[in-house]
């Protein structure tokens, strides 16, 4: 979803040489932090794109004039001549009085305001944030703060703060101001956050759903409301299998997930069971933590693309992104989950209770 062309359509400012860079970079992050949908990209690479100034800085500058200092940071800097006296002394002054000895930042040892400045496509800054990041994608950033500037790095950075900030729930809500506070403390940029995030939802423009009717709701390309929530033991039963406003989203979700496993099958899917309410769940046996009581699971065949053993074969070799793929000898369970475990399973029915196993192929 993120190309050299999507990236240089989003913000045609940035060099061509670090586009080139820079894209494959955060198609990596956005697949491995599940950023999978056009509305979580278009709300992902706005904010980035506004954090390191169209993708043509991966450090802060800190390039201020003495009044611009000032307005941006006056309790910091605390007057206009103060200001002045820390432009002229340089940026490793201007970093240690905006940056220094706030232990809110984890800065608290001499350098950690300079060291630890806003580096990365989300601008990370301060020693607890390089700590938690680097923890998170594996990475030395403590010791080596300047791997930030590294395209693979800094991509991956910001989207394991996506995550740990649960932006995707954000994104698929549009709350854009919402997004902003949490990256920038504020809704410093909004005007522009706002402006990059209509361009890129040009770039990254969300599937046309066909129009509904009556008893046809479109959820995505391929998948309605009512094929994602019937149940014959529902209707026999008189259960009202209708998700909540919060599992609805789920369900929307789900919806285009497995658009692309129709695509990557390249056959019609038949849905066996989606989202399950408490009542149907309970009216089966269903387990109290399955992931189709909150829209966030299918089963289904294709009979035209082959047998269930075949669809997991394809899909274990894609790059669909899913929480668990379990193989029930007769259909396939998809979950899905914005952490996803990539688990492949197979059921194992000669036991008692039913077992899942890793599924070798």
């Amino acid at each position: 979803m993120i190309t050299a062309d999507t990236l240089k359509a989003l913000s045609p400012q940035a060099n061509a040489t670090r586009i080139s860079v820079y894209a494959p970079a955060l198609e990596a992050a956005r697949d491995e932090y599940g950023i999978d949908t056009p509305r979580r990209v278009a709300h992902f690479m706005a904010q980035l794109s506004h954090e390191c100034d169209n993708f043509r800085a991966l450090v802060e500058n800190l390039n201020y004039s003495a009044q611009g200092l000032y307005k941006t940071f006056p309790k910091r800097v605390g007057s206009l001549e103060n200001a002045q006296r820390l432009v002229n002394e340089g940026k490793a002054a201007i970093a240690e009085a905006i940056y220094g000895n706030r232990p809110e930042l984890g800065n608290v040892e001499p350098g950690d305001g300079f060291r630890y400045i806003g580096r990365g496509f989300i601008m990370i800054t301060g020693r607890a944030n390089y700590k938690r990041y680097g923890e998170l994608t594996g990475l030395p950033l403590v010791e080596q703060p300047q791997k930030l500037e590294e395209a693979e790095t800094a991509a991956r950075a910001s989207g394991a703060f996506w995550r740990a900030k649960n932006l995707n729930a954000l994104a698929d809500a549009d709350d854009l101001v919402g997004i902003t506070r949490i990256i920038n403390g504020g809704t410093n940029g909004l005007d522009h956050r706002k402006a990059l995030y209509e361009r890129a939802k040009q770039v990254w423009p969300e599937p046309v759903l066909p129009p509904s009717y009556p008893g046809y709701t479109p959820l995505s390309q391929y998948f309605t409301l009512e094929e994602l929530t019937q149940s014959d033991i529902a209707e026999r039963n008189g259960i009202e299998n209708m998700p909540t406003p919060e599992h609805l989203n789920n369900l929307k979700d789900t919806a285009q997930r497995m658009d692309k496993v129709r695509a990557l099958l390249g056959q019609p899917i038949t849905v066996r069971s989606g989202y399950r309410g408490p009542a149907l769940n309970a009216k089966i046996g269903g387990s109290k933590t399955s992931a189709h009581m909150i829209g966030r699971a299918v089963d289904f065949v294709s009979q035209r693309f082959g047998t269930p053993l075949d669809i997991c074969r394809k899909i274990m070799a894609s790059d669909i992104v899913f929480d668990q793929l379990i193989y029930e000898g007769t259909w396939v369970h998809i979950g899905f989950s914005d952490t996803p475990r990539r688990q492949a399973l197979r059921a194992d029915f000669s036991v008692t209770p039913t077992a899942y196993r890793p599924l070798v192929l």
